[in-house]
């Protein structure tokens, strides 16, 4: 039976989570030092063309044409100030539409991310019955049975140490999954496997040194490609920690977002006033691992964020 007075998850809970920590961590894999390059600056990169070739007039823009009232979106720089959940702009709308004539289940969402992002950590327990619904929140019960499965799902683009290239690497498509082609990226995959309408990117910890901005915007610029390419709607989401030390990665997926017009969870802002910003300061070696408090908020506000982007988009533009 369902508790739904207060933010704090049952007991049976709390022990699967505490006892998930002391899992080995989220460490990267070894894996091949090959992954794919960027051969385009985040500037340069091409709106893909759909296939089969029918609904490459049914593609929308890149980004929406010019209209004379100025822009007054705060600006990717500004992104500490970015609401949590996001109001979908015109352009999600036709990218959601179109994925509709394509096929897509409006019933599954995708995620693709990091260890972070396992449902060990991350959604499950809105499958399985494990949750508690804050008072005057019991409406989301609405969207946890309309996307019933989704919460619970492994996807293939989920996987211990993925990055932003990783993401783009054939290898790790095959670490999850037999059902992945051999020249198949684990987005592509998962966007084929699962049919989602929509995919929340949850990338950035992970970083690499040797990747400048430049080259990770344009890496995070292929892999929404691949789901625009498909008729799937990304979400992009900032993080809570700050291993690269200039939160330059929150700022990329900030940029990514304003660029292409398409929704961010600001997720990074609703932990702030959790003790140590929602980081557990004695699992790993730096703050990139989230508190228990920190996994709670999480899955909460990515249940509410993912109700406001199904009511938005069944409202209609």
């Amino acid at each position: 039976m369902r508790m739904t007075h207060n933010h704090l998850p049952s007991l049976t809970l709390i022990a699967i989570l505490l006892a998930a920590v002391l899992i080995a961590g989220c460490t990267p894999q070894v894996t091949p030092t090959a992954s794919p390059a960027p051969t385009l600056t985040a500037t340069e990169i091409p709106q893909p063309s759909m296939t089969p070739t029918e609904a490459v007039q049914t593609l929308p823009s890149k980004t929406p044409e010019a209209t004379p009232t100025p822009d007054s979106r705060l600006r990717p720089e500004d992104w500490q100030e970015w609401p949590v959940i996001p109001e979908l702009e015109s352009y999600a709308y036709q990218v959601y539409n179109l994925g509709q004539r394509l096929g897509r289940d409006p019933h599954v969402f995708s995620v693709i991310g990091d260890c972070q992002n396992s449902p060990t950590y991350f959604l499950s327990l809105y499958d399985e019955d494990r949750y508690t619904l804050p008072e005057g929140e019991e409406y989301l019960q609405e969207t946890i049975d309309w996307y019933a499965g989704s919460f619970a799902h492994r996807s293939v683009s989920v996987e211990n140490g993925m990055t932003v290239a990783s993401a783009l690497n054939p290898y790790w498509a095959q670490i999850n999954s037999e059902l992945c082609e051999s020249t198949e990226t684990p987005v592509a995959c998962e966007a084929r496997l699962s049919n989602p309408s929509l995919a929340l990117i949850s990338l950035g910890t992970n970083w690499a040194p040797g990747i400048t901005q430049e080259n990770y915007i344009a890496y995070l610029n292929q892999i929404v490609d691949i789901l625009l390419e498909q008729g799937v709607l990304p979400i992009l989401s900032t993080k809570a920690d700050n291993m690269e030390g200039d939160y330059s990665r929150n700022l990329a997926m900030a940029q990514v977002a304003y660029d292409r017009h398409l929704p961010l969870w600001n997720f990074w802002a609703t932990v702030q006033d959790l003790p140590n910003g929602g980081l557990d300061k004695e699992q790993g070696a730096g703050d990139e691992y989230l508190s228990y408090e920190g996994r709670v908020t999480r899955n909460l506000t990515a249940l509410e964020l993912i109700d406001s982007v199904r009511r938005q988009l069944a409202a209609g533009e």
